[in-house]
């Protein structure tokens, strides 16, 4: 079977460089390609490198039969999202609008609509985790931050924030040239680290992850991105690869004191742990396909849940469950309920929801749509001339959601995440660099 889990990942990579070539900025013109590179590696490398290390999530049996079916089901879902997207028009060329750096005028309204709102959020998360011993958080996130989710997902707008920053400063580096421009480098940095460690410690990996791909996305909207100095980046992502993985697994033995867990793993081991951990999705098509006489599709459950959850469960206690808690009582029949203790929910990605909905026809729904909202995204886009770094993170986010965040999320989450960040950031575009005067106002 791994044979046929690496040709899967190298197959989907091929398809995609023989459109890269040598710049990654294509990525960023043509995101469907970001699209089949995350399929590749969450559900064909990832899978891969569990099954040559005997590494699995959940403790059951799976045969042959079950594996396959999920390498296919993966398949299905990839090449609906490649039709989706050539359906709805993402196969032309446009030409994407210029970047400029923004004012003074919107740095401040940045930083008061966005920036500060974020910052406030991580602070009251942070004040929270340290109120508590750190061992008994990370055992029980979910009963400790149950309430806080709009704080959480307007935490998650600090992300975005980070992002304007960089890109702003490149933007001003590009059209101001590297003397003026040198100085904002520290100040900005320092918030980029502060927002990182903050997610670290909350145990919110995950959040840092986005913040790189973000990151990475924006800057390709003013470098091309060379192949050869992309490549020089490995290292370090590879070393902040392997120290989350650390980290996972330390957080997990904090009330042991043994760190024997740690110390008597390698790098490989350790980094296998911690990418299982992050994107080993795959995996719940594998449990759906070889138990599929002990769960009933929920036919939409799923993304109603995931429609409504802007809605406080304090006006609505009913309100429903997304998909993490029904796989989970799907796997282990009612142990996910309000009113439960030490819940732990799993994180789905959106083929796993597509198929315990509808199944197969799911699979190829889910994947259409995804990729014809990763056209649309771009179209939008492409109609302006000229963007700010605003303009630039909205893109960014958005083809990074559809392409990639949304495979290995949960949709609920993942879907109130993206929304409120999303309307904070309009909400600076909306404003723009107009002034504002009260009607009436005395001149």
């Amino acid at each position: 079977m791994a044979i046929l889990y690496f040709v899967f990942f190298i197959g989907l990579v091929m398809l995609a460089f023989t459109r890269i070539g040598g710049r990654l900025d294509r990525l960023f013109v043509n995101p469907i390609l970001v699209f089949i590179l995350t399929v590749a590696f969450i559900y064909g490398f990832i899978p891969w490198l569990k099954d040559l290390h005997q590494v699995q999530t959940y403790p059951f049996y799976y045969s042959f039969d079950a594996k396959l079916a999920a390498l296919m089901f993966s398949l299905v879902f990839c090449l609906s999202g490649i039709g989706g997207y050539a359906f709805a028009g993402g196969l032309s060329r446009p030409v994407l609008p210029q970047v400029r750096s923004l004012t003074r005028r919107e740095r401040r309204r940045v930083l008061v609509l966005v920036g500060i709102p974020a910052m406030c959020a991580v602070i009251y998360l942070a004040r929270t985790v340290a109120s508590y011993d750190l061992a008994d958080y990370m055992k029980d996130r979910i009963m400790i931050r149950r309430g806080m989710g709009p704080a959480v997902v307007l935490a998650f707008a600090a992300i975005c924030y980070c992002a304007i920053l960089v890109t702003n400063y490149l933007a001003s580096r590009r059209t101001d040239g590297p003397p003026l421009a040198r100085w904002r480098l520290l100040p900005i940095g320092g918030v980029v680290l502060v927002v990182a460690v903050a997610f670290v410690a909350m145990g919110n990996r995950n959040f840092v992850f986005i913040l790189i791909a973000i990151l990475l996305l924006a800057s390709l909207s003013i470098y091309r991105g060379e192949i050869g100095r992309a490549l020089m980046l490995l290292p370090l992502l590879l070393i902040v690869a392997l120290g989350l993985s650390a980290w996972a697994k330390v957080r997990t033995t904090l009330d042991s004191a043994d760190s024997s867990s740690l110390t008597s793993e390698g790098p490989v081991q350790l980094l296998v742990y911690g990418l299982n951990g992050a994107f080993g999705n795959a995996e719940n098509l594998t449990w759906l396909a070889q138990n599929d006489s002990r769960w009933d599709f929920v036919y939409g459950e799923t993304v109603f849940a995931a429609a409504v959850n802007p809605i406080p469960r304090a006006l609505w206690p009913d309100k429903p469950f997304g998909g993490g808690p029904a796989l989970r009582n799907m796997i282990y029949p009612g142990s996910y309920t309000l009113e439960g203790e030490k819940l732990t929910s799993y994180t789905t990605g959106l083929p796993t929801e597509g198929y315990m909905n509808f199944g197969l026809l799911g699979l190829i729904a889910f994947g259409a749509v995804n990729g014809a909202c990763l056209a649309g995204i771009r179209k939008v886009y492409a109609r302006r001339r000229v963007v700010t770094p605003v303009g630039v993170v909205i893109y960014s986010f958005s083809i990074f959601m559809f392409s990639s965040g949304f495979l290995y999320m949960e949709l609920l989450g993942g879907w109130s995440r993206y929304f409120i960040t999303l309307l904070l950031l309009y909400a600076v575009t909306w404003v723009g660099n107009r002034p504002i005067r009260m009607r009436g106002a005395m001149a």
